[in-house]
């Protein structure tokens, strides 16, 4: 059985902007993942409501990515495949960082996988990796109070350029990239964390560039 773990913040998690908890097991991304990938796969979700790269958030503690992120490997470990979408929280106004700051954050945990999994396989060859640069914040950003704390419009326009940014690091280490933009959009109610149906598509999504990374075949299911 091949294991996949998906290491993010609260758009792997599942968080519904609608009611504030958590998307039914069966609605969010990574489920939709583990469906499509059928029994072959062991997905596993690793998703944290305000996770950043690697930056200590003193109003949140704990949502450090960086610190979770060996003992995360060593728990689930031997680990066939990390999806790695994380980003978005580091662009908070309290933060003050750059999409540049942010792809070395990247890299440095790409950094980690590579070097830690390989001690945790029988072939000694690190996990593969398939980094994702997260959806864009919504246009509307500017028109919800919470908005504040992602800068408004700086958020809106720094979150558009992390794509590349990522995408460069993934061929500087070789790796597979994913702009998960492309398939899936923040929700109208706070323009932040996605609706179930972006959910559904980005998981259809990352099933087929999974399933092509390992050499297995996906389901592909309907809307």
């Amino acid at each position: 059985m091949k294991t996949i773990l998906c290491y993010g913040d609260s758009n792997t998690y599942g968080y519904d902007p609608a009611t504030g908890f958590r998307y039914p097991y069966e609605q969010r991304w990574t489920t939709i993942l583990q469906e499509r990938l059928g029994n072959s796969v062991l997905v596993i979700p690793e998703g944290l409501n305000g996770r950043t790269t690697c930056f200590e958030d003193e109003i949140r503690p704990g949502r450090n990515g960086f610190s979770y992120l060996e003992p995360c490997l060593h728990s689930h470990g031997p680990i066939d495949l990390v999806v790695l979408m994380l980003g978005t929280n580091d662009l908070k106004i309290r933060f003050q960082l750059t999409p540049t700051d942010i792809g070395k954050a990247v890299d440095r945990l790409i950094r980690t996988i590579l070097s830690v999994t390989p001690q945790k396989r029988l072939d000694g060859m690190p996990a593969k990796i398939l980094l994702m640069s997260p959806p864009h914040l919504g246009e509307n950003l500017c028109e919800i109070p919470s908005g504040e704390e992602m800068g408004f419009e700086r958020g809106i326009k720094y979150s558009r350029r992390l794509a590349p940014v990522y995408e460069e690091w993934a061929r500087f280490h070789g790796i597979e990239f994913l702009d998960a933009a492309r398939y899936a959009r923040a929700s109208d109610l706070d323009a932040c964390h996605l609706s179930a149906e972006s959910h559904h598509s980005l998981g259809e999504a990352v099933a087929a560039k999974c399933a092509e990374i390992l050499g297995i075949q996906a389901w592909q299911g309907c809307h």
